[in-house]
C-alpha cells in the first residue's frame, strides 16, 4: 500500500551497524563546487548502428560527454560552478529490485541538499504507475534514516518497468511539468534506461524543461561500457550468490549421505 512506503523501519542490531556505513565518495563529487569539462560527442559503440540511432534520437544523439574533475585538477577550459540555485528532482524506481537502489536516492538527496538546501527530491509512490498518477513523497532525512545502506525498494516501491506508450510518455510530461520538476531520475535496468532515454529525446523534442537521468541499477551487470564500470548491485550480488553456493557445498561435504541397499 502507498501509506506504507517511506515509512520508518523497524531495524535489527545488524541493520543499525549497516545504516552507519558512509559509502566514500569519488574526488570529482567531493565538495559543493561542480568541475567539468565538456569533451567529444558521445557517438555509438558500434559505428554500424550510429545512423540508426542518429535518426531515433535526433536532439539528444551526439551531445558532449560531460567529465568531472577531481578539485586538484588543472583543465584551462573546465567549467566551475560554485553556486547552485534550488532544484526540483523526482526519483522513481522502474527496474527490478537490486542491491544499492535505496543508497541513490540517499546519495542524489545529500548532493542536492549539499548544493543548496531548498532544493527538494520528490519520489514517486509505486513506480511508473506512481509518476504517472503524481502519488509522490517528499524525501527528508526522516524518511531516508531507516533505508541507508538497505536492500530493497520498499522506501517508494515499484510497478511495472515501463513509460513507452505514447499515452505514459505524455503522462511522465505532464507530470514533470505539473509538479516543475528540473530533472526527473530513473533507477533501473536496460529496460528503465533504454524508456528513459526515449523519453529525454521526446522531453528535448517538445522543449519540457524537465532533464532526464537513467542510473543504471540492475542485478544483471548487462549496463556497462568504457565510462561505467559495472551497475549499481552487481558486485554485491555476486558476492551473495558466492557465499550461498559456498554453504551448499560446505553442507554438502558435512553431511554426506550413505545409500543403504536392502536386499528382499
Amino acid at each position: 500500500m502507498d501509506s506504507d512506503y517511506g515509512v520508518p523501519r523497524e531495524l535489527s542490531e545488524v541493520q543499525k551497524k549497516r545504516t552507519l556505513y558512509q559509502p566514500e565518495l569519488p574526488p570529482c563529487l567531493q565538495g559543493t563546487t561542480v568541475r567539468v569539462e565538456y569533451g567529444d560527442a558521445a557517438i555509438a559503440a558500434d559505428p554500424a548502428g550510429a545512423h540508426v540511432i542518429s535518426h531515433a534520437f535526433p536532439h539528444t544523439y551526439g551531445q558532449p560527454i560531460a567529465h568531472f574533475l577531481r578539485k586538484t585538477a588543472v583543465v584551462p577550459d573546465a567549467k566551475v560552478i560554485s553556486e547552485h540555485q534550488a532544484v526540483r528532482v523526482g526519483i522513481v524506481f522502474c527496474g527490478r529490485q537490486s542491491p544499492g537502489g535505496h543508497n541513490v536516492v540517499w546519495g542524489l538527496y545529500e548532493a542536492i541538499k549539499a548544493h543548496n538546501q531548498n532544493s527538494k527530491l520528490i519520489g514517486f509512490l509505486g513506480g511508473s504507475d506512481g509518476l504517472l498518477a503524481q502519488r509522490t513523497l517528499e524525501i527528508t532525512d526522516k524518511v531516508i534514516a531507516s533505508y541507508k545502506n538497505q536492500g530493497g525498494y520498499d522506501m517508494l516501491g515499484r510497478t511495472k518497468d515501463q513509460i513507452r506508450t505514447t499515452e505514459q510518455v505524455n503522462g511522465a510530461m505532464a507530470s514533470c511539468q505539473a509538479l516543475k520538476l528540473d530533472a526527473l531520475v530513473i533507477i533501473g535496468g536496460v529496460t528503465s534506461n533504454t524508456d528513459a532515454a526515449q523519453l529525454a529525446e521526446t522531453f528535448a523534442e517538445a522543449k519540457c524543461a524537465t532533464k532526464v537521468v537513467g542510473v543504471p541499477v540492475t542485478l544483471n551487470g548487462d549496463l556497462k561500457n568504457q565510462f561505467v564500470e559495472t551497475t549499481v548491485g552487481f558486485d554485491t550480488i555476486c558476492k551473495v550468490n558466492a557465499q550461498l553456493i559456498s554453504n551448499v557445498c560446505t553442507d554438502a561435504l558435512s553431511a554426506e549421505k550413505v545409500r543403504i541397499k536392502y536386499d528382499i
